[in-house]
């Protein structure tokens, strides 16, 4: 089996654990004997132990020893209850060990590949590093920036808007772009809206795909006030689903008593120049707690804060074959752009068809 053949398998295998291994990155890893064959297969388990290795080497049909190890990220190089990745794959008598990039990680971050190399492990690096970036951008972004690697969705018209000046949205874009954006849920930690979604809409703001319930993300609303109804369908499920509220500070009401005592958890921001909610320090907040992808469903004045402040890193935006006109609602709130050099600018990713309609993504031109 081809190096790169077989990254794109250990890829594919880390790419199941978006959404259910942080505060870990999810790693997949694909072992061959000394002939090339096929003999293990693992991914970093649900909320990020065993890593990959492990579950890859407990996977083994056959000996291991002289054969090579096809890894989406540098083995660890620490030790917890159980010895590193790095000394796994030494005691199993790997020989050859392939990764795209380096843990940033700074208990390894190197050191997983100083291990194996003194150990006369051959390592290569770089066999599909852009893929390995992307896959764990999320991640990557929590330790070099402490934040979440923030995506915003957007389903619009060809015009541009959301919805009617009535409010009416439903539905703009057709079923099987409402399912991709299930599974887009899915694949990522948190998924964010403002209050102004939730009153309008009632959203559940879960993940309603078939076998793919428990890769519901934790749900965060800003909600500055809590002037969420207590009987929305997104606090009907708590105990499944966790869900956090960004307040002010020093709010003190019995809403917020009773928000707490039924799970919700409040967690108070300062606000920022313009007496809004400081979103910076929400997503600072959620990085600490070891959150690595941010979804924001909406609406467009929370849209337009983090774009105004540059955090949204990646778009992915549903567009649909109608025109609503003028006066329907944008997607994005105006955030007092004079010029178009204070334009925010993004590079179309990829595109691709789903039925009537076109899913785009675009990336945040650094």
């Amino acid at each position: 089996m081809q190096l790169e053949v077989a990254m794109r398998s250990a890829l594919s295998l880390a790419k199941q654990g978006l959404g259910i291994c942080y505060p870990n990155p999810t790693v997949g890893c694909v072992i061959l004997d000394n002939s090339n064959n096929l003999i293990g297969l693992g991914r970093t388990s649900d909320k990020g132990r065993p890593h990959a290795e492990m579950n890859a080497l407990n996977s083994l049909t056959a000996s291991a020893r002289g054969g090579t190890a096809i890894i989406t990220l540098e083995p660890c190089a620490h030790k917890n209850t159980s010895p590193s990745c790095a000394e796994l794959l030494i005691n199993a008598g790997i020989k050859h060990v392939v990764i795209p990039i380096l843990d940033p990680d700074k208990r390894t971050n190197g050191k997983g590949v100083r291990l194996l190399e003194e150990s006369g492990v051959k390592v290569t690096i770089g066999v599909l590093e852009k893929e390995s970036l992307d896959i764990n951008s999320g991640f990557l972004y929590r330790l070099k920036y402490n934040r979440p690697f923030v995506s915003l969705k957007i389903a619009s018209s060809l015009d541009g808007k959301i919805s009617t000046f009535t409010g009416n949205s439903k539905w703009i874009t057709g079923e099987l772009s409402r399912l991709h954006g299930h599974s887009l849920r899915a694949n990522h930690d948190v998924i964010l809206v403002g209050i102004n979604t939730v009153l309008k809409d009632d959203p559940r703001l879960d993940c309603r795909i078939r076998g793919l319930n428990k890769h519901s993300p934790v749900r965060v609303i800003v909600d500055s006030s809590l002037s969420i109804p207590i009987k929305s369908n997104v606090l009907n499920n708590i105990n499944k689903v966790p869900t956090i509220i960004w307040a002010k500070k020093n709010i003190t009401s019995q809403k917020k008593k009773t928000l707490i005592n039924m799970g919700v958890k409040i967690v108070e921001l300062e606000n920022n120049n313009n007496n809004k909610l400081n979103l910076i320090e929400g997503l600072t907040d959620l990085s600490n707690k070891g959150f690595n992808r941010v979804l924001v469903e909406g609406g467009s004045e929370i849209s337009a804060s983090l774009m105004a402040n540059n955090l949204i890193d990646k778009v992915f935006l549903y567009r649909s074959g109608i025109f609503i006109g003028g006066d329907g609602l944008s997607s994005i709130a105006s955030y007092n752009i004079n010029n178009l050099d204070l334009a925010k600018r993004y590079n179309l990713l990829k595109t691709r068809i789903l039925d009537s309609d076109v899913l785009e993504e675009w990336g945040l031109v650094s």
